[in-house]
């Protein structure tokens, strides 16, 4: 029945066990020290006095035959005051006697003590007047005590039996109070074995179901076994502290995650709304590149005319490719992917850019390394990140600078090996304010730019199971590395690049 209870009333049915222990206790041990005190009063302010009082009528009483006896043998005063002397003990233990309260047989024996006394003190006082008076001779002494014998006798026998009737009760509450003593003991002894039972008790429910899953529950967020065995709450608030951090932290990466899915959702709206596009205008504008190409062969034009054809023309391609990266951001194609050297695929955008290049006045300074093991790559989607890399270099640097290509081999400690692509730049380099957006799509700092160019880069080194990362420092260029994984089989027969 104990195990169906709740915690917090198993805890107060002990508490208030050990409490009603405690207090049994405490009123056992008043009631004891009541009834001692009600004991030893009654012993001491009656059973003892009127033990005394016996005591001192038995001895007043032989003191006065006594001195009786001697002043009828010798007739000097001396000894009738010392018998006054007794006769008044004898009175003053018998009024004390009478003045307490006692039992009905005790009354009776007292009165009986006294009336008896009185009939002996009668027959005494007139024996001594007898004896002044020369009524009783010398010789008869002996007889005349003889007469009075028995009813001294009968009042010393009464006496002496009141005296031990008082002593038996004497006896007779001691005997209950060490009865009463020895009962106390067992009962005390009972309540403190209970009492360390349910205080034993207590300490295991404390232990096993509060201060045993507290550090079980410290240590499983994340505490220390030392610092949890020393002080389970305090070790648990650490825990939890630390737990309300972690918290905040995930709820900070949820809000980030809501954040994306939302930008997602609007990608798959802005793929859907490119598509539309693509195959509306695209079309359209192949149509009228054609009919100014053939315009401008036919038609004899100013070199005004032709100027304005070559740019119009331009713009047409400018918005044909943006609408093409609308296109390939949206529906990205399936990735053909073949066994490649890195240094093939790059030594062709060189060539393909070199014109470019000249263009914006940039050095590109290619460091091969003929040693870099195969990849498993689609070509034309690794050569369209490079193209995008390289271009937004050159993009940057108006006033023309250098690009520095290099590979290396690596070791990651996710991907394991790994070919290094790294392009660095002179150019301004990127602000820190910027650097973790410029891979969001449609966040762009050009005027003219569609911000999908190094989203599109990202996601192509992704679709590769590879990393990009970028570092830069405003002044001090900027700098992309691309990290592939390293071809497994290199036996196998690699494509044209």
């Amino acid at each position: 029945m104990l195990l169906s209870l709740s915690l917090r009333t198993k805890i107060v049915c002990i508490l208030a066990t050990i409490a009603a222990l405690a207090m049994i206790g405490s009123a056992g041990m008043l009631w004891y020290t009541i009834q001692i005190d009600t004991t030893f009063g009654a012993l001491v302010n009656k059973e003892l006095i009127l033990y005394k009082a016996a005591q001192d009528m038995e001895l007043a009483l032989a003191n006065q035959k006594g001195f009786l006896t001697y002043y009828f043998v010798d007739g000097e005063g001396k000894w009738l005051n010392s018998l006054g002397q007794y006769r008044q003990l004898f009175k003053q233990s018998l009024e004390r006697a009478l003045s307490l309260e006692l039992s009905k047989r005790q009354k009776e024996t007292v009165d009986l003590i006294g009336h008896q006394y009185n009939r002996y003190i009668e027959a005494k006082d007139l024996a001594i007047e007898n004896y002044k008076a020369n009524a009783i001779p010398q010789q008869s002494i002996s007889s005349y005590h003889e007469k009075t014998r028995d009813v001294f006798f009968g009042l010393l026998q009464l006496c002496r039996t009141f005296s031990q009737e008082q002593w038996q009760g004497i006896q007779a509450a001691e005997k209950k109070s060490q009865q009463r003593s020895r009962q106390f003991r067992l009962v005390a002894f009972c309540v403190i074995l209970l009492f360390m039972t349910f205080c034993g008790l207590l300490v295991f429910v404390l232990y096993t179901q509060i201060l045993g899953p507290l550090r079980g529950l410290a240590i499983e967020t994340g505490s220390s076994p030392s610092e949890s065995s020393l002080d389970e709450v305090v070790s648990l608030k650490h825990s939890l502290d630390g737990m309300m951090r972690d918290i905040g932290d995930t709820h900070d990466e949820l809000e980030k995650s809501r954040k994306h899915l939302l930008q997602v959702e609007r990608m798959a709206m802005v793929g859907e709304l490119a598509a539309g596009v693509a195959h509306t205008i695209r079309n359209p504008f192949t149509s009228i590149k054609m009919r100014m190409f053939s315009l401008a062969r036919s038609l004899d034009l100013s070199d005004a005319q032709n100027e304005d054809l070559t740019v119009i023309s331009d713009e047409i391609g400018r918005i044909d490719k943006i609408v093409q990266n609308f296109l390939e951001f949206a529906r990205p194609p399936k990735l053909k992917l073949a066994a490649c050297r890195l240094g093939r695929l790059i030594s062709s955008v060189i060539t393909l850019l070199e014109y470019r290049l000249k263009q914006y006045g940039v050095e590109l300074i290619y460091d091969h390394n003929p040693d870099l093991p195969l990849v498993t790559v689609d070509s034309d989607r690794i050569k369209e990140v490079l193209v995008n890399l390289i271009t937004n270099s050159c993009e940057a640097m108006a006033t023309g600078g250098r690009i520095y290509i290099f590979e290396t081999r690596e070791q990651d400690p996710d991907m394991g090996e790994v070919a290094v692509i790294t392009l660095r730049d002179s150019g301004p380099g990127i602000s820190e304010e910027v650097i973790h957006k410029i891979t969001t799509p449609f966040f762009t700092t050009k005027d003219d730019g569609s911000g999908l160019g190094l989203s599109i880069v990202a996601r192509i080194v992704r679709e590769h199971s590879g990393k990009l990362i970028i570092s830069s420092s405003i002044g001090q260029g900027a700098e992309f590395k691309i990290k592939l994984p390293v071809k497994r089989n290199e036996h196998e027969p690699d494509s044209n690049y």
